[in-house]
């Protein structure tokens, strides 16, 4: 889908690290919603460095002959590549470029547009895969390191974040950190202190930042059903809420058709609650969701007027899955 922000870039690499020289790369604005942090824990330092898994994805538009670049990180048994679903939405053509700068042309897996994650398939070869991924989670206050250097620090400041993207496009449980990363890093790995892969890099707001990785934990989930399948069937429970001031979801509409409506909901319940899991927010909510797929039956916890339901629904299919 913007492939088309990234220009045209000189790639220069010798053996496994790979260098970029950006010439012209737009970048998009994104608004951010950050949730409440938990004060700074003992600091952990991480690094977007160059490694030996991580690929350069070129892309050349469906409309115009337009190349632009992302990255990736060979996952899998070695032909897989996992990387951003807006880096490869609108390509005519893929080609992935591993760290001895050898050429393999790709083709699309799939893409989940709700995660914004895709994996791309390469023949010949396996390449180098990535280990075990990061078994630390990135904490607010944890240090952070570009691929410009060590003198250039960022710091991780928010965790399960939300970013508005459009007024139709969210991205949900994000890394956040408080300086940009070059654009064609979009889709690379974001490492631990061990070198192990703690996100894959999606949005950067602007030059100063901030910064944005989406967890590897997701990411390899989707991974796993996108090579299965194809595709992604996000289970959808139908509803448009606010978040209350008492905690929970306030229901303000139930579009027609909606499965939470079918079950018995009304505008103005308030979602406590999906299989005994707390609900205390909009972006709980999505994160919760995000774990079921089309057909899954949940229970979900309503407050209404002052009064505790349980309603058993089976969630529809995503629109965007």
């Amino acid at each position: 889908m913007w492939a088309g922000w990234m220009g045209a870039l000189l790639v220069l690499g010798i053996g496994t690290s790979v260098a970029f020289m950006q010439l012209s790369i737009p970048v998009p604005v994104a608004n951010r919603t950050s949730t409440t942090t938990p004060p700074p824990p003992p600091e952990t330092t991480i690094a977007i460095v160059s490694a030996p898994f991580a690929v350069t994805i070129e892309v050349t538009g469906d409309i115009s002959d337009e190349i632009g670049l992302g990255s990736g990180i060979v996952i899998d048994d070695g032909t897989y590549i996992l990387t951003n679903a807006h880096v490869v939405g609108a390509a005519r053509s893929v080609s992935v470029i591993d760290g001895e700068q050898n050429r393999h042309t790709a083709t699309v897996v799939g893409t989940d547009a709700v995660t914004n994650l895709a994996v791309l398939h390469i023949d010949g070869s396996p390449l180098v895969v990535m280990g075990d991924p990061s078994d630390e989670p990135l904490l607010v206050g944890s240090t952070v390191t570009t691929v410009l250097g060590l003198s250039d620090r960022a710091t991780v400041i928010g965790t399960a974040q939300r970013l508005n993207i459009s007024d139709t496009w969210r991205l949900y449980d994000l890394i956040e950190f408080d300086r940009g990363f070059p654009i064609e890093m979009t889709g690379g790995p974001l490492l631990d202190v061990a070198h192990r892969v703690a996100g894959i890099l999606t949005i950067v707001v602007d030059d100063d930042g901030p910064g944005y990785a989406i967890p590897i934990a997701t990411g390899l989930s989707i991974a796993g059903e996108l090579i299965a399948s194809g595709e992604v069937a996000h289970g959808y429970l139908g509803v448009q809420g606010l978040d209350s001031l008492l905690g929970g979801v306030e229901i303000f509409a139930l579009p027609a058709g909606s499965a939470l409506r079918a079950a018995g909901a009304r505008e103005g319940d308030v979602i406590v609650g999906i299989n005994a899991n707390d609900v205390t927010s909009s972006a709980d909510l999505v994160a919760l969701l995000r774990t079921y797929r089309e057909g899954d039956n949940v229970t979900v916890e309503i407050l209404r007027e002052f009064e505790t339901i349980a309603i058993e629904v089976t969630l529809d299919r995503h629109p965007e899955s």
